[in-house]
């Protein structure tokens, strides 16, 4: 190893201590030493420091650092190191922009790493600690002191307002317009009152919601992993920021508009006479219609020009430009028909290559205050109150309300996920809302799974109490006399099918055909009237629905009774076919327990009600 040296200086003076050059007569040679030990390192003098023991492990670092980077083996972060993380900031801004993102989710990114940034005072990318940054969103969590106005001022200008709130005029304006807070006048001569600017105070000591430190968390982590994939740091600093649960501090829910809402919020906007920034009534109207019949954003449906639909054909469409789409992918959306059909004669001399809702309101993002409008106007509620706080009705509550209405028309979630354009169901299952009438609809459809003490009551779920209450009283009739005439619930589902006796029934063990059909159906006539006497003399003749359950969910049932018992008799085990059902099945039955088959002695033997058991 070399060693460290101290640079040598010569100097000249006149014996009176005045500088002078070497030929001056009587100049006296100096020489002063460097006060910072030196290296050599690739044949150039390094500074290193006043110690000299120090100096020569620096040396030594440098020259083994230097030797390792010849073969490419040395530290590959070193330039990067010495850039500061502004410049670091702006490749990666530099990054965004040419991956394609949206402009407005590039100034948001860019503007949450700044702000962590410059909260943790770091400087260099050594400066990186996720400790601080992890004190920095905690801090932005807590609540703060509300600001406190002058005592007895009770209208502020929007420069007054906006100095006490410590925010821009502009941010007072928007903050104001969104929740619909009182304030006078216009322009120059426009006031607040001061329980608006004390609101605004409340609004603004509140700390952070969870979700908008979320959106700082997402930004550091894209950051980090940029980092990484450029090669300027070795880790993503951020990978260890866990983000925070919403479900518990929820600050803005949208909800979803029923159909009956939706219909009145239609039916009010097409007779509107108020205008918004250059859509009128009826071009709101259409446009409301458009989003709950695609679903789209509201940057997606400005973007939309005539030619973006395709209402000629057998399946009406409307196309979404990738360069428009969140996604960036090319989306083509089919129609419900009377939306189409509705926009067919709306778009009639509409001018080619011209937004159809073009304009300031999507740009500006003033979708909810148009939406609100209109809502006041149908007398329907902007804000209901929920069991997590206030649900807020704005216009990409229209898009919620597509994928609802979706879901509870019984569109599977990958179907809706498709439409919607979300890359993972979950997305999509927070679009689409199952409220509490909802959830108790479907458990309504659970099977019965507790105990009875009598027939009827096992067979309750099933829909067949009444024919097997028929049946039993038959039995019965022969000891007690006649029973009461009765109307099974076999009978009904009978009477709702208009083609029993066109179509052939499938049987128990083959086709049932229509002479057959005809008999059953003479009997259980003959069962209703009270006629039990002459039915249970009827030789060879056993009383059976001959209803067939083939929906998708009943295709493991059993064979049921019915047909005569010298059939019954025939049937084995291979004859027996899945779809030979002979009763109506409610939605939760997915198979028949096994049991015996027929009416032996015409009593109920088995005919049982059964569930598979997830």
């Amino acid at each position: 190893m070399a060693d460290v040296f101290k640079k040598q200086t010569v100097r000249y003076a006149t014996p009176d201590g005045q500088r002078c050059s070497a030929d001056t007569p009587g100049a006296i040679q100096a020489v002063e030493h460097s006060r910072k030990w030196y290296g050599t390192v690739n044949g150039k003098q390094v500074p290193l420091c006043r110690d000299k023991g120090a100096s020569q492990k620096l040396l030594n670092k440098l020259l083994t650092d230097a030797t390792l980077r010849e073969p490419g083996v040395g530290d590959p972060y070193a330039e990067h190191r010495k850039r500061p993380l502004a410049e670091h900031l702006t490749d990666f801004r530099a990054a965004l922009v040419a991956k394609g993102d949206d402009a407005r989710h590039v100034k948001l990114t860019v503007a949450n790493v700044r702000a962590v940034l410059d909260g943790t005072e770091a400087v260099w990318l050594a400066d990186l600690d996720d400790g601080k940054v992890s004190e920095w969103l905690a801090a932005l969590r807590a609540d703060r002191q509300a600001v406190q106005l002058p005592a007895g001022q009770e209208l502020f200008r929007l420069a007054e307002a906006a100095r006490f709130l410590g925010v821009k005029p502009p941010s007072v304006t928007k903050a104001v317009r969104r929740p619909a807070l009182d304030a006078t006048g216009a322009g120059p001569a426009r006031r607040y009152p001061r329980a608006t600017v004390e609101a605004l105070a409340d609004r603004a000591a509140r700390g952070a919601s969870p979700e908008t430190v979320n959106h700082y968390i997402r930004s550091l982590r894209a950051f980090g992993r940029w980092l990484m994939r450029s090669k300027r740091w070795a880790v993503n600093p951020f990978a260890v920021l866990d983000l925070l649960s919403t479900a518990t501090d929820r600050r803005r829910d949208r909800r979803e508009l029923t159909a009956d809402e939706l219909r009145r919020l239609l039916d009010v906007t097409r007779s509107s006479d108020r205008s918004f920034r250059s859509l009128t009534g009826p071009d709101r109207f259409h446009l409301y219609a458009a989003a709950c019949g695609t679903g789209f954003r509201a940057s997606a449906l400005a973007s939309l020009t005539p030619e973006s639909f395709d209402l000629a054909g057998d399946t009406p469409t409307v196309t979404l430009a990738a360069r428009k789409n969140k996604s960036r992918k090319l989306k083509v959306q089919p129609l419900p028909p009377d939306v189409a059909e509705l926009l067919r004669a709306y778009l009639q001399g509409k001018p080619a290559r011209k937004t159809i809702w073009g304009g300031t309101w999507a740009r500006d993002y003033c979708g909810a205050e148009m939406l609100r409008g209109d809502l006041d106007a149908a007398g329907i509620p902007y804000a209901v109150e929920g069991p997590d706080g206030p649900r807020f009705a704005d216009f990409h509550s229209l898009r919620h309300s597509y994928l609802t209405l979706g879901g509870r028309a019984g569109i599977d979630l990958r179907t809706l996920q498709e439409l919607a354009g979300h890359s993972t169901p979950v997305l999509t299952a927070r679009y689409s809302h199952r409220r509490l009438h909802d959830l108790a609809g479907a458990v309504e459809k659970l099977p019965n799974f507790l105990p009875a003490d009598t027939t009827a009551g096992r067979l309750a779920a099933t829909g067949t109490d009444g024919f097997i209450d028929a049946v039993q009283s038959l039995s019965k009739t022969r000891n007690d006399g006649p029973a009461p005439s009765a109307q099974p619930a076999q009978q009904q589902a009978h009477e709702k099918r208009t083609d029993t006796l066109e179509k052939q029934q499938i049987g128990p063990v083959g086709p049932v055909g229509k002479e057959r059909e005809e008999t059953r159906a003479s009997h259980f006539s003959r069962l209703q009237e009270g006629d039990t006497m002459s039915l249970s003399t009827t030789a060879g003749v056993d009383i059976g629905c001959t209803l067939v359950a083939q929906t998708p969910c009943n295709q493991k049932h059993l064979t049921a009774s019915g047909g005569t018992k010298a059939e019954v008799e025939e049937v084995t085990e291979k004859q027996r076919n899945p779809l030979n059902c002979q009763r109506v099945a409610s939605p939760g039955i997915s198979r028949h327990q096994t049991g015996e088959l027929g009416f032996e002695g015409r009593q109920v033997a088995g005919h049982r009600q059964g569930v598979d058991s997830e």
